[in-house]
């Protein structure tokens, strides 16, 4: 099953992080834009060698009537095995979603998701959704949402691909759209946060695909702060010869922008 494949690696890495202990910006409803933006390098050399990038970014309006979230990310790694270069990621993912609130608990809401991955050849890959969401916990230390409604996911390939009896380079899907969403402020400088999306296909190729991110921080100063880092994502029906899940584990520096 889609959520259990990605809970549970995300639930041991987050356990093994928590022992160690992260600071993320709350948002505040005074319509300010506040938001944070960082990066994360790993290299290793020897047999292999090996390097890899993560760029990040997130920021949010939040008023007592709306929400204006926006954020995006960027990930390359090579290798060298043997004299042979081989680009093992080259993906990048843009999200937006705008909130409106109905009552203190109630909101509806409308989000676009933008990828591509050039490693399985997906030039882009676009999400639309809308529905409604409920604000389970919504005080200073801790948030948790839940949402949902519908979505339209379409996936443009640079090449054909196969996708079950199907050889194109267009797929195209609606969906169920369900998901969560919560953050945590542990201590003064510990935080947590997390957010599943699921979106099970309910026509064309049907494909079930989802998304996890989880990130935990340790504030060093009142604007930086180190960070860990945990993507994954999920399709049930991946292009012939590639692989259902793509898990990553991230640590780096996070910087905070925008309003005090």
């Amino acid at each position: 099953m889609a959520v259990k494949r990605i809970l549970q690696p995300a639930l041991v890495a987050l356990i093994c992080t928590a022992a160690s202990s992260g600071a993320m910006a709350q948002s505040r409803a005074d319509g300010l834009w506040r938001g944070s933006g960082g990066a994360a390098l790993s290299a290793s050399s020897g047999n292999t060698t090996s390097s890899s990038l993560l760029l990040n970014a997130d920021a949010a309006r939040e008023t007592a009537s709306d929400k204006i979230s926006l954020g995006g990310t960027i990930n390359y790694a090579k290798s060298r095995i043997d004299g042979v270069d081989q680009t093992t990621a080259n993906k990048w993912a843009g999200r937006g979603e705008y909130d409106y609130n109905l009552s203190p608990r109630t909101f509806v809401f409308g989000k676009l998701g933008l990828e591509a991955d050039k490693v399985i050849d997906l030039s882009l890959r676009s999400s639309l959704a809308g529905g409604m969401g409920y604000k389970l916990v919504n005080t200073e230390t801790m948030t948790f949402d839940l949402f949902g409604g519908l979505g339209y996911t379409t996936d443009r390939y640079s090449v054909a691909q196969t996708i079950g009896s199907k050889t194109d380079t267009r797929f195209s899907r609606a969906s169920v759209y369900l998901g969560e969403a919560s953050t945590h402020q542990l201590t003064p400088t510990v935080s947590l946060k997390q957010r599943l999306d699921l979106y099970p296909g309910v026509s064309g190729d049907k494909a079930v695909l989802a998304t996890f991110n989880a990130g935990l921080s340790v504030a060093m100063s009142t604007t930086m702060s180190l960070t860990v880092g945990l993507t994954d994502s999920y399709n049930s029906k991946p292009p012939l010869g590639t692989k259902s899940n793509d898990l990553g584990l991230f640590t780096g520096i996070n910087v905070k922008f925008g309003a005090k």
